[in-house]
């Protein structure tokens, strides 16, 4: 897999927006200060304290400017994604931040700005949390760095000490200044009486020691503090009401969903492609077969709209032609349709039933179906009520498998049988199929050829007749554990 390039490494950390937000540095003490408030002394020579010297490389003393851009809801900073523009001197960067995504997303990126676009390369990596949204500035930070040495009577450093001094703005109106100091100690360290001094010192100045600064969104208060469009919950369980555990599904198939795209999305590795396409298939099937199985509970507009753009998605077309759909319209549609569907699952007045009834309801409701299509089925019965028979136990499998969505129960034994007689049915589906294209292939060819197609066709029903007897017996013991 190709790797995503990094703004970090071995060289010295540059200053990003996490900063002004406060990302936590170990073994820091942090103090939130008065904005205005003047710099205490801090020079303590009895202490051992006997210099404070100011750092002048680029990354210690700067003034940054940082250019949020989000879509207006702010749903990129809710999902815990920073897409920002940044100047430091004359230098200009796109800037993509999202740690808690890593390693789907990474934990910090920078590219030179070249035109005023936003490169694809990161407008690729948020697309599925931009969705159909348009993006924009939602607010402008100035960010003043200024950082100190202490150093003992040797001149040996024994600490940093940062101050940033924050502006945030909406519209041109300041709506915000804080002001973040931290003391990191370096080489030797500082002893535990020149910390406390040094606290106390900074205390008197109106400091606030505190654990970690707050997060960006924090800062910039509502809508980046509302709700992430892609919750980490707690795996669904039974005992759940009805409407939280379609609530908490949804959500766990989004997040499934997402991660294969960005796994995807993430290379450009031939030999890993059709891997990566596989699993994000399969995650678009197991949703849609979920969703079919659960459509008898769910809203019928919302269900067939949304089992038609997963079809879509399933669609055979090899890496490219699925790279091609994520990039449009209708694959952002379906994820529009999931985030909707985790804030207001639309399942009516069963919302606050348990969903081990609603659940199990499904699954009887399933069996009896299935159980009613293969009532009276002979070997010489016509295909289409064969196929009633493969639909009927396509969706009694699809049922059966709810109920592990809430944990193990039960039904995984009664869903390995009936495993087993799907696949009867499938050998019986596959015998007709065969023996159609070669009554099709008897008509299109001269007659020479024509008997011998005529022939085997012959013999496709001789096995289509064995397998369907075969199939009966099968079926026969299954009702019997079933019943």
């Amino acid at each position: 897999m190709a790797k995503r390039k990094s703004s970090s490494g071995g060289r010295s950390r540059k200053p990003t927006p996490t900063d002004v937000a406060g990302a936590p540095v170990d073994g820091a003490r942090r103090f939130e200060m008065p904005f205005p408030a003047a710099a205490p002394r801090l020079i303590n020579p009895e202490l051992g304290l006997a210099a404070l010297v100011g750092r002048l490389s680029r990354h210690a003393a700067y003034s940054m400017d940082v250019t949020v851009l989000d879509a207006p809801d702010h749903r990129l900073l809710r999902s815990g994604v920073l897409l920002a523009h940044r100047v430091v001197g004359e230098r200009g960067e796109w800037y993509l931040a999202a740690p808690r995504w890593a390693p789907l997303l990474p934990a910090e990126r920078s590219e030179p700005m070249g035109s005023g676009d936003l490169p694809e390369s990161l407008a690729g990596l948020i697309r599925p949390f931009r969705r159909r949204a348009p993006l924009g500035p939602v607010a402008a930070l100035n960010c003043e760095r200024r950082e100190f040495e202490f150093r003992d009577a040797a001149g040996r450093a024994l600490g940093v000490l940062r101050d940033d001094r924050v502006t945030v703005r909406r519209g041109g109106v300041t709506i915000a200044r804080y002001r973040e100091v931290t003391l990191t100690p370096t080489g030797p360290g500082l002893t535990d009486e020149q910390q406390a001094w040094l606290t106390d010192r900074l205390s008197d100045a109106g400091g606030t020691p505190v654990e970690d600064f707050p997060p960006l969104v924090h800062r910039l208060g509502a809508p980046a503090t509302g709700l992430t469009d892609f919750p980490e919950v707690e795996p669904p369980v039974a005992d759940l009401p009805f409407g939280t555990f379609v609530a908490r599904w949804l959500a766990l198939r989004l997040r499934a969903l997402v991660a294969a795209d960005l796994r995807l999305s993430g290379t450009d590795d031939d030999k890993t492609d059709s891997l990566l396409v596989a699993d994000l298939v399969a995650e678009a099937v197991r949703l849609r077969d979920e969703i079919e199985a659960l459509s008898g509970v769910l809203d019928t507009d919302w269900i067939s709209d949304l089992d038609d753009e997963l079809d879509w998605v399933i669609e055979p077309g090899g890496p490219a032609g699925l790279r091609v759909r994520l990039r449009g319209e209708r694959y952002l549609t379906i994820l529009d349709q999931l985030v909707n569907g985790i804030r207001a699952p639309k399942i009516g007045e069963l919302s606050r039933l348990p969903a081990t009834d609603v659940i199990g309801t499904v699954i009887d409701d399933a069996r009896a179906e299935a159980l009613a299509a293969a009532d009276g089925l002979a070997a010489d019965s016509g295909d289409a009520d064969w196929e009633r028979v493969a639909q009927g136990l396509t969706a009694y499998h699809r049922a059966l498998r709810l109920a592990e969505i809430g944990g193990p129960d039960g039904s995984s034994a009664e869903r390995r049988r009936l495993d087993r007689a799907r696949d009867g049915i499938a050998v019986v589906e596959d015998r007709v199929r065969r023996a159609e294209q070669l009554r099709g292939q008897a008509v299109a060819t001269d007659q020479a050829k024509a008997f011998e197609l005529g022939r085997s066709y012959e013999r496709q029903l001789g096995e289509l007749a064995a397998d369907r007897a075969e199939f009966l017996q099968r079926w026969a013991k299954l009702i019997k554990k079933l019943s």
